[in-house]
C-alpha cells in the first residue's frame, strides 16, 4: 500500500497550478515513515544526522563565502560523521580486539542501525564538496530529501547531491511521464523478482553451508560458495533495481549499481561493474585524495592508495577481520591487475574472466562467512582438505571403477533448477537496465511483466532481509 500513496501524493502535490515545495515534503514525510517502519527508535539518529550535517555545510559554505578558513569546521564535521558510524558499527569489534589481548570488557551487543553506512557516508562525500567549494545551494527541503530518499536510503545506489539537488528542484519532474512509469515499474518488477524468486531461494542452503562449514567437502563447498555468489548478487542488485525504478516511476534518476559484474575480464573491470556507486566514491573520494597528498606521483604510490583505498572498503562493509581480508584481497587483485597492464603482458581473454571469478569468489567466502576461521575452513573444504562427496548416482560407479574411497554427498539441498537459471542469467542475458531501457512498449511486454510481478507477489511466502542492509 505505500508506494502507491506515495506515488500518487507526489503527482497530485507536483500538478498544483502553483508551484511548491509540498512534492518533495511529501516525500520527505514518507521516508521517514518507512525508516520508521522498521524501528521507530532510530529515526532520531537519522534526523540528528541529517541536522548535524545541514548544519555543518552551511558553516563551511558560509566560511568560505567570508573568504575565511573553514577547515576545522569541515574536521569536526567528518569526526561527528565518523563517531556515528563508529559507536554504532565498530564499538563491539574493538572491544573484541581488546578482550584477545586480555581485557575482560563486555561486548555492548549494539543493534546496527539499516542504512547508516549508506546515509553517512553520502554526507561525508557532500562535506567534502562543501569543503572543496563544488556543493554550493542551501535548501534544507532539497538535502533532507537528497539524504532520506526512501529508494536508496537503506542500501544504495549512493547519491551525489549535483544531480539530486537538481532535480528536486526541477517543477517539471513532478508531472507524470507515462514512459518513465512503465519502464520504471519493469525494472522494479524485474528486481523484486531477482530477489524473491533468485536470491531467497539459496537462503537455506548457503545457511547450513556456511553454519557447518567443517562438515563440507569438495563438491558441496564449490557449490556453497558459487550460490553464495548467486545469491548476493541477485539480492543487492535486485534492491538496485528496485531502488532505481522506484525512482524512475517518479521522474527522479538514481545511478545504476551493477552492469553485468560476472562477466568482467579482470578485477578493475569488475569495479566498473560491481556496486558501481560505491567504485565511484572510493575512487573520488578515497584513492584521488591519498595520491594528491604525494608530492610526487609514482606507480608504486598510485598501487599503495588502490590497495589502502580496497582495504578502506572492506572495513566499511563490517566490522570484522573478514571484510578487511576481502577488501585487502581486492586491493591485491587491483594491484596485480594494473600491474599486468603497465608492463604490457598478455593473458588469454578466457583465463582473464576464470582468474577474475576465481578471486571474487574466494574474497565472498570471507565476505559470508561468519570468521576468518569458518571462511579458511570453507576455502580448505574447496581444495579438498576435507574429502570428496559425491551424489549417490555418481558414488557407486567413481568407487567401483577408480576404485575411490567417496562418501554420499549430505546436507542442505541445493535448487539445482534455480542455480542452473542463475548461470544461465549472469552469463548471457543483458543487464535489467539495458533490458528495460530496450524495450519496445507492448501487449506482450505488459503480459509478460504482469505474470511476472504476481509470480513474485505468490513467492513471498518468509521473511528475508536484503544482504546488503546489515552492512
Amino acid at each position: 500500500m505505500f508506494f502507491p500513496i506515495a506515488l500518487g501524493g507526489y503527482f497530485f502535490l507536483g500538478s498544483r497550478e502553483r508551484p511548491s515545495e509540498w512534492a518533495n515534503i511529501w516525500l520527505i514525510f514518507l521516508s521517514l515513515f518507512f525508516y520508521s517502519y522498521w524501528d521507530i527508535r532510530y529515526l532520531p539518529l537519522l534526523l540528528l544526522s541529517i541536522g548535524g550535517n545541514y548544519f555543518v555545510s552551511g558553516v563551511i559554505i558560509l566560511r568560505r563565502r567570508m573568504k575565511q578558513p573553514a577547515k576545522s569546521v569541515f574536521l569536526l564535521g567528518m569526526i561527528f560523521n565518523a563517531g556515528l558510524l563508529g559507536f554504532f558499527k565498530y564499538t563491539d569489534f574493538f572491544i573484541e580486539n581488546l578482550n584477545f589481548l586480555g581485557e575482560n570488557i563486555p561486548l555492548l551487543h549494539i543493534v546496527l542501525p539499516l542504512g547508516i553506512s549508506f546515509f553517512t557516508i553520502t554526507q561525508m562525500v557532500y562535506l567534502v564538496d562543501c569543503y572543496e567549494g563544488v556543493a554550493k545551494e542551501r535548501n534544507l527541503v532539497h538535502y533532507a530529501l537528497f539524504v532520506s530518499f526512501f529508494p536508496h536510503l537503506l542500501a544504495g545506489p549512493i547519491l551525489y547531491h549535483r544531480s539530486m539537488m537538481k532535480q528536486f528542484n526541477d517543477r517539471t519532474l513532478r508531472l507524470v511521464d507515462w514512459d518513465n512509469l512503465g519502464r520504471g515499474l519493469t525494472l522494479f518488477i524485474i528486481g523484486l523478482a531477482k530477489k524473491v524468486l533468485i536470491a531467497d531461494s539459496f537462503v537455506s542452503f548457503v545457511g547450513s553451508g556456511f553454519a557447518h562449514p567443517e562438515h563440507l567437502t569438495l563438491l558441496d563447498s564449490w557449490a556453497v560458495a558459487v550460490c553464495y555468489m548467486m545469491q548476493l548478487y541477485f539480492d543487492f542488485s535486485g534492491y538496485s533495481d528496485m531502488a532505481v525504478g522506484i525512482a524512475r516511476m517518479m521522474n527522479i534518476q538514481i545511478p545504476i549499481n551493477f552492469d553485468a559484474p560476472y562477466r568482467a575480464y579482470g578485477i578493475i573491470n569488475f569495479w566498473q561493474r560491481w556496486h558501481m556507486s560505491l567504485t565511484t566514491t572510493i575512487t573520488n573520494y578515497l584513492y584521488t585524495p591519498m595520491i594528491m597528498a604525494f608530492k610526487k606521483i609514482t606507480f608504486g604510490k598510485a598501487m599503495l592508495a588502490t590497495f589502502l583505498s580496497m582495504l578502506i572498503a572492506g572495513a566499511w562493509h563490517g566490522a570484522g577481520w573478514n571484510y578487511i581480508i576481502f577488501g585487502a584481497l581486492h586491493g591485491g587483485g587491483l594491484v596485480l591487475n594494473h600491474t599486468w597492464k603497465k608492463y604490457h603482458f598478455w593473458m588469454w581473454r578466457p583465463l582473464g574472466y576464470v582468474l577474475t571469478l576465481l578471486l571474487v569468489l574466494a574474497a565472498f567466502v570471507f565476505f559470508r562467512a561468519n570468521s576468518v576461521a569458518d571462511a579458511l575452513q570453507v576455502l580448505y573444504a574447496m581444495a579438498g582438505g576435507h574429502g570428496v562427496a559425491l551424489p549417490s548416482s555418481v558414488a557407486g560407479v567413481a568407487s567401483h571403477y577408480f576404485d575411490v574411497p567417496v562418501e554420499i554427498l549430505a546436507g542442505g539441498h541445493l535448487p539445482k533448477k534455480v542455480f542452473l537459471v542463475s548461470l544461465l542469467l549472469v552469463a548471457l542475458c543483458p543487464s535489467s537496465n539495458c533490458l528495460v531501457k530496450n524495450i519496445q512498449p507492448n501487449n506482450k511486454w505488459a503480459f509478460a511483466v504482469a505474470i511476472l510481478f504476481v509470480w513474485a507477489i505468490m513467492s513471498l511466502s518468509q521473511v528475508t532481509a536484503f544482504l546488503y542492509f546489515q552492512f
